[in-house]
C-alpha cells in the first residue's frame, strides 16, 4: 500500500512504500487476545553502523486522534504529522513500524470520550506495544539491539506506560527499546511522589510552555522527581507552543470539545509551530542517534 498525504497538504515527494502487517495484541492480565495491524516502512537508507543489513527501528504510537487522516475503499491516508514523521526516520536510516491500535477496534478517534469510555486506554495499550515488540522480533531486517518507542500525546501517555520497570508485566518483557521519546504525553500519573517510575531506557519529552491539554508541570515534577537515577530522563519545552506543534499546517485554535487536564471546561489550545517542530526534530534524530547507533 501507498502512504498518501491528506488532500489539502502541501504536494508530497514521491510516496513512501508501505505495507500493512497483522499484529495481535494479548491482555497481560486477562488473556484477551485484539487482532490489530500495523502500516510497516522501511529504512531508505543504511547506516554506517548498520551490519548485515539490519537496521535500527522505531515503533510510533499515534494520539487520541488515530494514526489517519481519511479512510477511504478501506486505505488510510496518514495524517500530515505521521507522514513527516514517516519520511524524516525513514530517510536518517530507521525502520518505522506504525501500529494503529484504534481502527481494527472499530474507532477512528477517542479523543472526546471519557477514560472510562475508552477499550484502547493507555494501560491496555501497553499491550500493542508488546504485539509491535513481538512482531519486529521477527523481521530480518531489524537490529533489536537497536529498537525505540515514540509517541504523540495519547501514544506518549502509552510510551511511559510501555517504559514503567515498576509494572510486572514490562519488567518481565523479554524485549526492552534502548530509548523513547515521547512528544507531550501527560506526565500526571508518575508526578506524585509516591508513584513509582522506572524507565527501561533512556528517555526524551518534547512538548510546549503553554500545553494546556497536557500541561509541561507534570513532566517537570516527574524530571525533577527522578534526579539522580541511573536512567537518563530529558525534558525540553519550546516557547510560545502549544500541543500538536509538531503537526504540519495546522492553524493554533482553541477546542471546546476536549475537556483538558490544565482547565478543565476551558477547551484545549492546539496548533503548530515550525520552529519548534525543527527544533525537536533535531533533537529527536540527536538523541535516536546518540542511544541507537
Amino acid at each position: 500500500m501507498l502512504v498518501q498525504a491528506a488532500p489539502n497538504a502541501a504536494p508530497p515527494p514521491p510516496p513512501l512504500v508501505a505495507e500493512r502487517v497483522s499484529l495481535t495484541s494479548v491482555d497481560g492480565k486477562g488473556g484477551k487476545a485484539t487482532a490489530l495491524y500495523g502500516v510497516w516502512i522501511k529504512a531508505r537508507k543504511s547506516l554506517p553502523t548498520d551490519k548485515n543489513g539490519k537496521f535500527p527501528t522505531v515503533i510510533a504510537l499515534h494520539g487520541c486522534g488515530g494514526l489517519y487522516s481519511m479512510i477511504r475503499d478501506g486505505k488510510g491516508e496518514f495524517t500530515p504529522r505521521h507522514l513527516a514523521m514517516a519520511r524524516a526516520l525513514t530517510d536518517a536510516g530507521y525502520n518505522v513500524l506504525f501500529p494503529d491500535s484504534f481502527t481494527p477496534r472499530g474507532r477512528r478517534s477517542t479523543c472526546q470520550d471519557s477514560p472510562a469510555q475508552r477499550e484502547a486506554s493507555v494501560m491496555n495499550r501497553r499491550y500493542d506495544v508488546q504485539a509491535a515488540l513481538h512482531w519486529v522480533t521477527s523481521q530480518p531486517d531489524v537490529d533489536m539491539s537497536r529498537v525505540a518507542l515514540l509517541g504523540w500525546s495519547h501514544g506518549a501517555s502509552t510510551v511511559l506506560a510501555a517504559m514503567n520497570l515498576a509494572d510486572t508485566d514490562v519488567a518481565v518483557r523479554k524485549v526492552q527499546p534502548r530509548a523513547a521519546v515521547a512528544f507531550y504525553p501527560n506526565c500526571q500519573p508518575y508526578a506524585k511522589p509516591g508513584t513509582p517510575f522506572k524507565p527501561a531506557a533512556p528517555l526524551l519529552i518534547l512538548m510546549g510552555e503553554n500545553d494546556d491539554w497536557t500541561p509541561p508541570q507534570a513532566c517537570e515534577a516527574m524530571e525533577k522527581k527522578m534526579e539522580g537515577s541511573d536512567t537518563e530522563i530529558a525534558l525540553r519545552l519550546y516557547p510560545d507552543t502549544y500541543h500538536d506543534f509538531d503537526a504540519p499546517g495546522l492553524p493554533v485554535h482553541v477546542r471546546m470539545d476536549i475537556n483538558g487536564i490544565g482547565k478543565p471546561g476551558s477547551g484545549v489550545t492546539s496548533g503548530s509551530n515550525p520552529d519548534a517542530r525543527a527544533m525537536a526534530y533535531r533533537s529527536m534524530l540527536n538523541f535516536l542517534e546518540a542511544k541507537l547507533n
